[in-house]
């Protein structure tokens, strides 16, 4: 395995690389630097789509002793009044009273409630918190790690856990602190006070004094769980930014993502980032839960004696099942997570290739697979969310149960209860116990579900990287030499089979002495693949290969035979099984599925580089993109959506050619760059770019263009993944073997194709029109009306329509009730949502009642009966000498069966209620998305749509019902809180109003902002999703340009922005519960007070129910008001969830179904002055297009780049709506038919080919409609049943995404079976040959001959080979139909545009001609 060695200090240093409290000690003249260049390249941050980022953080440099700490110890000091920076977070700078009370985000509290936030509003990110600084120290530790354990025995756990374990272990003590002022206010103070309350003759002043003393604890609790919360927040803020961008560089550092598919990815990203984040926040609080636990236990012992152990015992057994209950939720989810994983890759899948899918009609297929994970995915969440609600119903109703049971054990036992035991040990229960101890489930959940993305972390981290094996050869003449290499590719089941073999290897090796364990270690450093080597997938095979510096190499060969293989071989991107690889100078590598960034065309082009104005303009004429910027919106301006969505095939092509000779390499490496283009814009590229401009270039350019080859220096024949012939073009023909045979094969075709132009008496017009060109070709343009000047296109400006994709709206302002109606409506309406508050209502009014039972009960004391003491006779204190004590105690019991009743009948029904609701909002989202038209595709970013399956479905299902849960919950409690303080001392009433308005103030303030931190939050997040898919989608690409550090630094940009609107959301949540918590300490003050003022006048028992809930509230009303806005916040995914279902259109009128199933069953297809316009405020496409062509009838559509060609094809498919105008199939309107029944009935086969991950067979036939000799036949007509019938499983093989099972051009062929299966009336080809060599190509035109003879076939042709045999040729340009005639009628004709075309493409160098092929 390969681990990166860079920026790692010393060995003597190694032990300074510990916990994250070691702040690293930054240089402050580096950080002023930093800062300046970031000031003075502000503006430049907002244009590139990568290149803008500037680092603002030093390199990460251990530091020694105190210094380590030196930034943190800044925080204790009381205030700091130095003047922080412009757009600079006010953390790094605040004081212990700013940072524990998180003062310094109150700025921006008032600005969000007064005029908003946006995102030019929230300030950099602070250098500590930045996710470069902090992954530099996580991968340095996790390469000691490595180092020292090996791959096999590296923990990643281990490895975090040494990362933040010195400001866990300080917060854990702050925490700690929290606990025992908690444990002293009721246990000593509100005793001492209730004491006072009971004794008549206590002065005055012991009451203030306890009084006093009982606010202050509650006041000092409240201060150092603040600061424990502010501590954690700010540790888990830097793990997570740590993590994930250490998994960003070891994605861009991978030559393959293995199987991980794109959707799993962004998961990770989405979700076990967040996971992490909580588990930092929450995991230090279980230690809460022993804590409290034997403090309980001795204080019962002391207050109570032996027998009231029984009611703590009742708790104690509770808490290992709560515990057993969190480790089972924690199973559950990790299942649940695996299959979410599943159907956000899906649904990656889906959106990926979405506009085939609605060509074929296959959005049922695809809708019930994603319902049927769904459904899967539900039954997890299910029992997840029952055992979660049983949890939750029941911590906050055992503490109060194990209460009942501890009093009647004590009262049973003969002894008394005051008020002073009862109440002070009620209010431990309220303070600590449910808080602390009954949110112990939560907080191992946490730590569980942290602990399995830590894993799942650690799984691709582990993905073993391709050693670098280049060399520069020793020969400076040679660019590139290969010799005796073997090459392998990881597939996906080789890296399972390999997971598997190391888990075993770990399980079995579990027993080893620890000498033994260091001896494997060595083993394993010695012997790093002996284990892996066979896993490995062999591909290339004994491989001799050499391209000299200045030499023009032709590659060729069959389908499948290692082309493009060989490109990734010379880049270093396979591995090397042996041999040996030589290579002098920078690469450029022109993939052949292109590879198109979501930025503007010229950004593009440029890939990061400087601008150059001379050098850019010869590579958009040198690759034709000169007419095509010219109709672009906004010129070179334009932004290009994801994967190039409003690019055709060969402007994608052409664009990626583009980039290639900007970027002014060495060596290039061309992967069929032609195969995409027009016949004449193919030989202008070939002339212009590949013979002259990289005419001192080595190129080494794979084609099926064989009219190109004898240009070359050298040729290499490929054949089954091994080099079967090479030399130059003359001597492979003199040889005759399998070179000769297709080169023979393509002589014959093109020889059909001389004759036609021959007998159209053209060939003299065609040499003048050469002349012309040459000389033209000269000057820098030409005047085929394909190209414009460089003068012209430097006119070019930007105008309307120049952005594609929209931006993400954000809400402003409250959410509205609409949202909370939507969630309602979905749960099943007004009256369920009435009957699960009454469940609560029933729950938390018999807990109250069992307090007030009791505080009624000690008030009656002995009732009447009278006890003599000295010879005294006085009225019985003693409850149990109360004539009504059985009618007490069976009514004190009985609560305890109404509370569980209660709690399990409130449990099932709420979380049945939720599920529905989220079931229910995700099946309307799904529908509404698949049913939407193509341009919510074009203009919105797949990652915004990711952001709503992945992360807001992920609240929807499983935080948003927690968090209301708790608020109906902890609602009620207040309710009561309230009502008994008020029942107990009327005059209450007016200091908590006074409260309440303040209360409501901080509130509205807190709500407004919060709900814009987090509407930030989710806004800058979907760019980090687009931008991993966009990364690992291209990264052959970004490898071959060295472009690594850009888009590492492209994503620290992005993800630093999400961090600081995370953080910044966070820290709002703690600023509201200071603040509350601060006001409920006013309330347990206010309460303690009127026991003093009205000493004597109310009963101690009702004084002590009126403390112990004042000072319940203390924590839970912040907590409750919190919930409040949190549960607004949550909301926020709903609100973009039903924006998207309410606002999206559905996709075209639907019409009607017919009656009749076997429409179409002529094929004759009729347009009549179809005009199309793609989207309103764009020029039209189709200008009064009409035509008619015949039932089997084959026509062949050709026209340049943007003359309207494939918008034909998107008019009848409906793809987009016709602005006027009638097409017609069989004298039908398509308009009326519905677009199922449309879309089912015609067969397509698109230019970039389409694979799902499934099988074969469901590739083929999803529906199961043909039988398996059906799928045989037509495997067979498209030479690939010997293929199949080789690979394991046959036609159940999976393939599709992260499976490099076919090669692109065994994908068209795919393709093609595909539609021979569907047999429709009308076929549309969309060049589907482009990619396969001449042979097969043949094979596949007589195919389509014989198997579609009866059908009407739409040839869409960049070759003119693919349309000769036509019955007509349709002739497009600028959206008009230009001519339409018979091909020898046209090429009879030397002024037709078809002739001018073939002129154009054969008149460019006599070099291409067919007749010197030979």
């Amino acid at each position: 395995m390969s681990f990166s060695k860079e920026n790692v200090p010393g060995e003597g240093d190694e032990h300074q690389a510990g916990p994250l409290m070691e702040e690293i000690q930054l240089d402050r003249d580096h950080l002023q630097n930093n800062s300046v260049e970031v000031a003075g390249e502000e503006d430049t941050i907002k244009h590139g789509p990568y290149r803008a980022y500037v680092r603002t953080t030093a390199q990460y440099i251990p530091s020694h002793g105190i210094r380590r700490y030196k930034n943190a110890l800044k925080s204790l000091i009381p205030v700091r009044r130095k003047q922080r920076e412009k757009n600079a977070i006010g953390v790094d700078n605040a004081g212990f009273y700013s940072f524990v009370s998180c003062s310094w985000i109150s700025e921006y509290m008032y600005r969000a409630y007064k005029k908003g936030l946006t995102l030019d509003d929230v300030p950099q990110c602070s250098p500590l918190d930045s996710c470069d600084l902090n992954a530099q120290r996580l991968e340095l530790l996790w390469q000691k790690e490595v180092g020292a354990k090996g791959p096999k025995r590296a923990s990643f756990g281990a490895v975090v856990w040494r990362f933040i374990r010195t400001r866990i272990i300080f917060s854990s003590l702050v925490f700690a602190a929290s606990l025992i002022m908690a444990f002293i206010s009721p246990a000593i103070f509100m005793r001492k006070l209730l004491q006072y309350a009971e004794d008549e003759d206590g002065e005055t002043m012991d009451g203030v004094t306890w009084a006093i003393c009982l606010t202050l604890a509650e006041f000092l609790r409240t201060v150092f769980f603040a600061w424990n919360w502010t501590l954690n927040l700010r540790t888990a803020v830097r793990l997570r930014s740590a993590c994930l961008a250490m998994l960003y560089r070891k994605l861009i550092r991978l030559g393959n993502t293995g199987d991980k598919s794109i959707g799993e990815l962004i998961n990770l990203f989405a979700n076990d980032g967040h996971r992490v984040f909580d588990m930092v926040i929450f995991g230090p609080m279980a230690i809460g839960g022993p804590i409290v636990c034997v403090c309980g236990v001795l204080y019962i012992l002391w207050l109570l004696g032996p027998w009231a152990l029984l009611g703590m015992l009742v708790f104690l057994i509770f808490y290992p099942i709560q515990y057993g209950v969190s480790r089972l939720i924690g199973y559950l989810r990790g299942k649940t997570v695996t299959i979410s994983d599943q159907r956000v890759k899906l649904m990656t899948e889906i959106l990926n290739y979405i506009k085939f899918i609605k060509m074929y009609a296959w959005e049922k297929y695809f809708t019930k697979e994603l319902l049927e994970v769904r459904r899967k995915e539900k039954k997890l969440l299910q029992k997840t969310a029952y055992c979660q609600s049983l949890s939750i119903s029941m911590a906050p109703t055992i503490p109060v149960i194990s209460a009942i049971i501890t009093f009647l054990a004590h009262i049973i036992a003969g002894n008394n209860l005051t008020a002073a035991q009862a109440f002070s040990y009620i209010c431990y229960l309220n303070l600590q116990i449910h808080p602390v101890a009954g949110h112990s489930r939560k907080y191992f959940w946490k730590i569980i579900e942290g602990y399995k993305a830590v894993f799942r972390l650690q799984n691709i981290l582990l993905l073993e990287e391709i050693k670098p094996y280049i060399t520069r050869p020793i020969d400076k003449s040679q660019a590139i030499c290969i010799t005796n290499g073997v090459f392998s590719w990881d597939s996906s089941d080789s890296l399972k089979r390999k997971l598997e073999m190391e888990n075993n290897h770990s399980r079995s090796e579990g027993g080893l002495k620890k000498n033994d364990k260091v001896n494997e270690y060595e083993k394993e450093k010695l012997k790093p693949s002996e284990d892996s080597e066979p896993l490995y997938t062999n591909i290339l095979y004994d491989i001799h290969f050499q391209a000299s510096k200045g030499q023009l190499i032709g590659v060729c060969g069959h389908v499948g035979s290692g082309k493009s293989t060989l490109l990734l071989a010379i880049l270093g991107q396979l591995r090397l099984v042996q041999g040996q690889v030589t290579r002098d100078g920078s690469c450029a590598y022109v993939s052949q599925q292109p590879w198109v960034l979501n930025a503007t065309l010229r950004e593009n082009i440029l890939f990061g580089e400087s601008f150059d104005s001379k050098r850019y303009y010869e590579a958009v004429y040198s690759c034709s993109l000169s007419q095509d910027i010219n109709m672009l919106p906004g010129g070179d301006q334009t932004e290009i959506g994801e994967r190039g969505i409003n690019l055709s095939g060969g402007q994608k092509q052409r664009l990626s050619l583009a980039r290639a000779i900007y970027a002014n390499k060495d060596i290039y490496l061309l992967d069929d760059p032609l195969s995409a283009v027009d016949t004449h814009v193919g030989a202008h590229i070939f002339e212009k770019c590949i013979l002259q401009t990289l005419k001192h270039k080595t190129v080494v350019f794979v084609t099926h263009h064989i009219q190109y080859l004898n240009h070359c220096d050298m040729v290499y024949m490929m054949k089954d993944g091994k080099i079967v012939d090479h030399g130059s073009h003359e001597d492979m023909l003199t040889r005759g073997q399998d070179y000769a045979v297709m080169v023979q094969t393509f002589s014959e075709r093109g020889d059909r194709e001389q004759v036609l132009t021959q007998d159209a008496g053209n060939l003299d017009k065609v040499e003048a029109r050469k002349s012309d060109i040459m000389s033209n070709g000269q000057t820098g343009a030409i005047n085929t009306g394909s190209q414009l000047s460089l003068e012209e296109i430097e006119k070019v400006d930007p105008r309307d329509g120049e952005q594609l994709t929209t931006l993400e709206s954000v809400q402003k302002g409250n959410i509205r009730f609409h949202t909370y109606q939507s969630y309602i409506s979905a749960a099943g309406g007004y009256c369920v949502a009435l009957m699960i508050c009454l469940t609560f209502l029933l729950n938390v009014g018999s807990t109250a009642f069992s307090s007030w039972w009791l505080a009624m009960w000690i008030k009656a004391g002995g009732g009447n009966a009278t006890e003599t003491f000295n010879n005294e006779t006085r009225l019985s204190h003693n409850i149990n000498d109360n004539p009504d004590f059985s009618l007490y105690q069976m009514v004190y019991a009985l609560t305890i069966v109404v509370i569980l009743g209660t709690s399990l009948l409130r449990g099932l029904a709420f979380t049945k209620v939720t599920l529905k609701a989220s079931n229910r909002l995700h099946n309307r989202l799904f529908n509404k998305i698949i049913s939407s038209p193509m341009e919510f595709y074009e203009v919105t970013p797949v990652g915004r749509v990711q952001n709503l399956f992945s992360k807001d479905m992920d609240e929807v299902d499983i935080r948003l019902p927690i968090t209301v849960e708790s608020i109906l919950q902890n609602v009620w409690i207040v309710m009561f809180a309230i009502l008994f303080i008020c029942l107990v001392f009327p005059w209450a009433v007016i200091p908590l109003i006074i409260l309440g308005i303040v209360y409501y103030i901080i509130s509205k303030i807190f709500r407004v902002a919060v709900r814009d931190f987090k509407r930030l939050e989710n806004v800058s997040r979907s760019p980090i999703f687009s931008w991993v898919g966009t990364t690992v989608e291209g990264l052959s690409t970004i490898h071959a340009f060295g472009k690594e550090n850009e888009f590492t630094s492209r994503f620290t940009k992005l993800f630093d922005e999400n961090t600081t609107c995370l953080y910044m959301c966070s820290i709002a949540m703690r600023w509201l519960a200071i603040r509350i918590d601060t006001l409920a300490v006013s309330t347990v003050c206010i309460t303690a007070a009127l026991i003093i003022v009205l000493h004597g006048q109310v009963s101690p028992a009702l004084a002590g129910l009126a403390l112990a809930y004042a000072t319940h509230i203390s924590g839970l009303f912040q907590y409750t008001i919190r919930l409040i806005s949190e549960t607004e916040v949550r909301f926020i995914s709903v609100e973009r969830i039903t924006s998207y279902t309410e606002n999206l259109k559905t996709e075209g009128n639907q019409g009607a179904r017919l009656k009749t199933s076997d429409w179409p069953n002529k094929g004759c297809i009729k347009f009549q002055n179809v005009s199309l316009q793609y989207r309103k405020g764009l020029p039209l496409v189709l200008k009064d297009v009409s035509f008619t062509i015949q039932s089997g009838e084959k026509i062949g559509i050709v026209g340049r780049t943007g003359s309207g060609k494939s918008s034909l094809v998107s008019a009848l498919f409906r793809l987009v709506e016709v602005t006027s105008g009638k097409i017609k199939i069989d004298n039908l309107d398509i308009a009326e038919v519905s677009l199922e029944h449309l879309r089912s009935h015609l067969s397509v086969i698109p230019q970039d080919p389409v694979l799902f991950d499934g099988t074969v067979r469901s590739n083929l036939d999803p529906f199961r409609t043909c039988s398996d000799a059906a799928v045989w036949e037509a495997l067979e007509n498209t030479k690939l049943r010997e293929k199949v019938a080789n690979m394991e499983g046959q036609l159940e093989a999976q393939i599709g995404a992260g499976k490099e099972t076919f090669s692109l051009g065994e994908r068209q062929l795919l393709c093609l079976a595909r539609a021979l299966l569907r047999n429709s009336k009308i076929l549309v080809l969309d060049e589907a040959t482009a990619a396969v060599d001449p042979e097969t190509e043949v094979a596949v035109q007589n195919t389509i001959h014989n198997e579609f003879r009866q059908c009407t076939v739409l040839t869409i042709a960049h070759r003119l080979s693919t349309i000769t045999n036509c019955d007509r040729i349709l002739v497009m340009g600028k959206g008009q139909l230009l001519e339409m005639d018979s091909p020898t009628n046209l090429m009879s004709n030397p002024n037709s545009y078809f002739s001018r075309m073939l002129a154009a493409g054969g008149a460019l160098s006599e070099r291409t001609s067919i007749d010197n092929v030979l």
